[in-house]
């Protein structure tokens, strides 16, 4: 009934990217065909892109432990911003990697209907692929 609603429209305002729903809200997609296409925030993720942003986490936390083995073995951090807090300790380097991962993850996620989030997720797959397949080869020539 009219007296039971809101007294504004809720979607007279824009969406706000976090909110107490984010990640475990309901929303998937856009529900009305009226809706935008894309530019559009959502609660949860699936499919191929979840596939590629926990890869992309994956990938993170495998950069941060080969590098230390790498290092362990005589290597060194080629990253100078990486290098300074490897300095402080590796707890510290292995925190910031770990927290810039999900952060990443926490954007990329709520983001995934807009082009450039997407655009992103793809470069940051790729590029994080290549260091891992780098840090193989490495890791394969000291123990080799």
């Amino acid at each position: 009934m009219a007296q039971d609603r809101q007294r504004t429209d809720r979607r007279t305002r824009p969406t706000r990217m976090f909110s107490r729903y984010t990640l475990f809200g309901r929303r998937r997609r856009n529900r009305r065909d009226t809706d935008p296409a894309q530019r559009y925030y959502i609660d949860r993720i699936d499919g191929r892109y979840l596939k590629a942003l926990i890869a992309v986490m994956t990938f993170i936390v495998v950069d941060a432990f080969s590098t230390l083995h790498i290092i362990q073995n005589g290597g060194g951090e080629a990253n100078p911003l990486m290098a300074w807090v490897l300095e402080r300790g590796t707890g510290w380097f292995v925190t910031l990697k770990i927290c810039t991962a999900i952060t990443g993850f926490l954007l990329l996620a709520v983001h995934r209907f807009f082009p450039v989030a997407r655009w992103l997720a793809t470069l940051l797959l790729l590029s994080y692929g290549g260091i891992v397949l780098y840090h193989v080869y490495l890791l394969l020539r000291i123990h080799f």
